[in-house]
């Protein structure tokens, strides 16, 4: 874009490195119920319903008898099995537009993403051969929690159709860049501790072990499909581990893969897979897990926002003090070696929405009582502080949802920094990020986005000085 002088261009492009929206689950406390025509209905299309309830709705008795369908990815699954999918024409056109009205404001250019339906895949290749592009760059991974897929089929999907995940260099609007199954690993809102942070005194131990966590069960047929493709060479991408023990049991099971297979699985060929998981809110830096991690370069994204405003209440009620410590650690798990990747939960982005993340990053406050989509108060000091020291400097928030994300998505030798060779996809800012006080990085918005040369979104009070030398 020469000849336009911006009031400030960060040098990087804007990564969403995982874009997870569910409910969470807890325990049978919240539910759906549906009548009989309808449960006849997925009976047709899904015939091991009840099972895959049953896996998915710990500690609940019976549920897939009483109809019963928790607030989890199954629920959001029947929804898209119910419903009349739309055309490859008209979901496609509907991504653009949800791109120009929200990601694009935001100033993302790549992000990657769970797809939960085939017709989703197909739209995106029904755009490629129509436009040749699509509005942004996307990394994907096909999600087992949410396909209209027998648990039977699923269990051996990965292992039976080969590693396909790539990288930005084969497509540069659309990769595949590993597995995901949503919630099958641990639970989204609350993690698999293990031993490594106890019930406090006085609370019901079987109550916060075995329901309120939830680690992995590899009776589950998609955990089983999971293992399966780490064996056959896939990579973990988008995958919760939200509790460092959930780590931890991947590691064991990925030692004793590599034990089994070491002509395929060698110490080089995992480290280069990136294996990576989701959300992270407490993830806390355990050393015999910290060690892992580096070991095998393992990367974590971790949604701060989401740990500031859902895991506290949950520390307060079930861990008590020694809970602090794993709530998001990002600067102690940086400093230990810890590949952290920014994580940004999107609701409705806003030209403001990666500022106020960065906010959260470096200042460590949130509102009391906000959910993990709302922004955070609008003025600073009103809200609550949460482990302040673990805050860090507004250049390292940058590099988690830039290089670091473009790390993690097999995507950096094309974005992520602006350099000769690479994509020239950039924003430009009403105001300079790099300076000023921390206190003000929220009051900072994006008022231009280019992607592949394109004017992809332009603030209409942002009119920028074209020289004609």
């Amino acid at each position: 874009m020469a000849g336009v002088r911006p009031t400030q261009i960060i040098i990087c492009i804007l990564m969403f490195a995982i874009l997870l929206v569910s409910g969470g689950v807890n325990a049978a406390h919240r539910a759906m119920l549906f009548n009989q025509n309808a449960y006849d209905r997925v009976l047709e299309m899904w015939p091991d319903f009840v099972e895959t309830t049953n896996n998915q709705a710990r500690g609940a008795d019976d549920p897939g008898s009483r109809g019963l369908i928790m607030t989890s990815p199954l629920r959001e699954h029947l929804g898209q099995l119910l419903r009349e999918q739309p055309t490859p024409e008209q979901y496609g056109d509907g991504f653009i537009k949800l791109v120009e009205e929200h990601y694009a404001p935001s100033g993302i250019s790549t992000f990657a993403t769970r797809l939960n339906t085939a017709e989703q895949i197909t739209a995106y290749y029904y755009l490629l051969r129509r436009d040749g592009r699509l509005p942004l760059r996307l990394a994907y991974s096909n999600d087992l929690a949410r396909q209209a897929i027998s648990s039977a089929a699923s269990a051996g999907l990965y292992e039976y159709s080969g590693v396909l995940w790539n990288t930005i260099e084969k497509n540069p609007w659309l990769w595949l860049h590993g597995m995901s199954s949503e919630g099958e690993w641990d639970a989204p809102n609350r993690g698999c501790m293990g031993d490594d942070l106890p019930a406090k005194p006085g609370v019901d131990v079987t109550e916060v072990k075995e329901i309120i966590e939830i680690c992995p069960s590899f009776d589950e047929a998609a955990v089983q499909s999971l293992m399966r493709g780490v064996r056959s060479g896939w990579r973990f991408a988008g995958v919760h581990a939200v509790g460092s023990h959930a780590i931890r049991i991947f590691v064991q099971k990925l030692e004793e893969f590599m034990a089994a297979n070491p002509k395929m699985l060698t110490l080089d060929y995992v480290r280069n897979s990136r294996h990576g998981f989701a959300h992270g809110t407490l993830t806390g830096a355990v050393p015999d897990v910290v060690e892992s991690m580096v070991k095998y370069n393992l990367y974590l994204p971790i949604n701060v926002r989401r740990s500031l405003a859902i895991e506290p209440q949950n520390i307060m009620q079930n861990y008590g003090e020694p809970g602090w410590k794993f709530l998001a650690p990002i600067k102690t798990l940086i400093d230990t070696g810890v590949n952290v990747v920014g994580e940004g939960l999107i609701g409705t982005a806003t030209p403001e929405t990666y500022f106020d993340i960065w906010d959260v990053h470096v200042n460590r406050e949130i509102s009391e009582g906000t959910d993990e989509n709302r922004m955070p108060m609008e003025k600073y000091g009103d809200g609550i502080v949460y482990l302040p020291e673990e805050g860090v400097d507004r250049v390292v928030a940058l590099k988690l949802f830039t290089r670091r994300s473009a790390e993690f998505l097999y995507a950096e030798s094309k974005v992520g920094t602006l350099e000769v060779g690479k994509y020239a996809d950039f924003i430009v800012t009403d105001k300079p990020y790099l300076s000023g006080p921390d206190t003000e990085i929220r009051d900072n918005k994006v008022v231009l986005t280019i992607t592949a040369d394109d004017i992809r979104y332009q603030d209409p009070d942002y009119q920028p000085v074209v020289s004609t030398r």
